[in-house]
């Protein structure tokens, strides 16, 4: 996938020893700068004897908790292939207009 991909990727951050936030997202990208993702999940795992057990959380735990502040993906990450198309656009009616 030289040009474009796809695909789903985990950010994580360990709170303790025994719990850790997971942020799963969705993106797209054009030659890996410009990269649109979606889907934004959070779950809180957490280490038990059997291995790692991981609930997803509702909305109204990820506001409450502060999950959304606490691990976040960069703006550029988000939605740095709407700003790369905006800038084109831009640009292009600008260079039509002279």
């Amino acid at each position: 996938m030289i040009f474009f991909g796809w695909g789903r990727k985990n950010k994580t951050q360990q709170i303790d020893a025994r719990q850790a936030l997971i942020l799963s997202f969705n993106y797209f990208h054009l030659f890996w700068l410009f990269r649109v993702a979606f889907g934004l999940n959070y779950s809180v795992a957490t280490l038990t004897d059997d291995g790692w057990a991981t609930r997803r959380l509702s909305p109204a735990e990820v506001e409450a908790g502060g999950a959304a502040t606490a691990l976040t993906l960069h703006w550029w990450w988000r939605f740095g292939l709407l700003i790369g198309i905006a800038a084109i656009v831009v640009i292009a009616t600008l260079a039509s207009i002279t």
